[in-house]
């Protein structure tokens, strides 16, 4: 997911991505502990992308305070 799908995105929508993320990030370090996840890189970008809605959500948070 881009950052500039994400920027446009609501607060609401983006604390649901967040949960959804959290949890496949979850299902997904248990399945490389179980070694059935077959690309192991899918959980680098599932934090990526969770990084990059968190960022999103601090943004309007920071732009308030300068």
């Amino acid at each position: 997911m881009k950052y500039v799908e994400i920027k446009n995105l609501k607060p609401s929508e983006l604390r649901k991505k967040l949960q959804q993320l959290n949890q496949d990030i979850f299902d997904a370090k248990m399945k490389l502990s179980m070694q059935r996840l077959p690309n192991p890189l899918t959980l680098r970008l599932l934090r990526r992308d969770r990084a990059r809605i968190q960022t999103a959500l601090n943004q309007p948070h920071q732009e308030k305070q300068q």
